[in-house]
């Protein structure tokens, strides 16, 4: 499989600035309805969910274990075509212990991906290294209560989770897989084009 434009530059170049500010541009116009444009998205869909609790999500099967259940407010989008979920909630508590602290804010190590990932349920340990091989570490979900670049102030890794706390508010990131992000990315890339049409 062929990697995107933006994939192969390290994370300090000036290239991978642009990539991300692209990527959020499009992301927005994506979640404004591909349909408007004439354009049915294969990879790109995705489903709201909000929560008065973390109890009620849980309750319901769709937030993770590990989210308190006293957190309040929970906002999610969730890829329904792959793995990737963005999820936020008030909470001011602690995190479960079965959440890793990392080393380094927004920088997870793969030995703490995989750290992570040995708490999340049902993944088998043969998977973990080849899951964090193959993770797309920059979100392509956007949302108005989610801040750009927010991954980039991790600390916790809650099984897949990269999770952050920021006055009082908790946010979540759950990261794709390349074999989705490079399809959607090219969907998103050709939207774009549309658009400008």
């Amino acid at each position: 499989m062929t990697k995107t434009a933006f994939s192969n530059f390290p994370a300090s170049t000036g290239f991978k600035l642009l990539g991300l500010a692209s990527t959020a541009v499009v992301a927005g116009i994506a979640l404004t309805g591909c349909t408007a444009l004439g354009f049915e998205s294969k990879y790109d869909k995705t489903a709201n969910h909000e929560f008065s609790t973390g109890s009620e999500g849980k309750e319901k099967a769709v937030v993770p274990a590990w989210v308190p259940d006293q957190a309040s407010e929970l906002k999610e989008i969730q890829r329904t075509t792959g793995n990737e979920r963005i999820l936020s909630m008030k909470y001011a508590g602690t995190l479960p212990g079965s959440c890793v602290a990392i080393s380094t804010t927004g920088k997870p190590t793969n030995a703490e991906l995989a750290e992570g990932l040995a708490h999340e349920n049902g993944l088998k340990a043969a998977d973990i290294s080849d899951m964090v091989a193959k993770q797309y570490q920059t979100p392509l979900l956007s949302a108005g209560w989610w801040p750009t670049g927010q991954e980039n102030k991790t600390t916790h890794l809650c099984g897949k989770w990269w999770v952050s706390k920021d006055a009082g508010v908790l946010y979540a990131y759950s990261p794709e897989s390349q074999s989705i992000a490079e399809p959607v990315l090219a969907e998103q890339a050709a939207l774009q084009r549309e658009s400008t049409k």
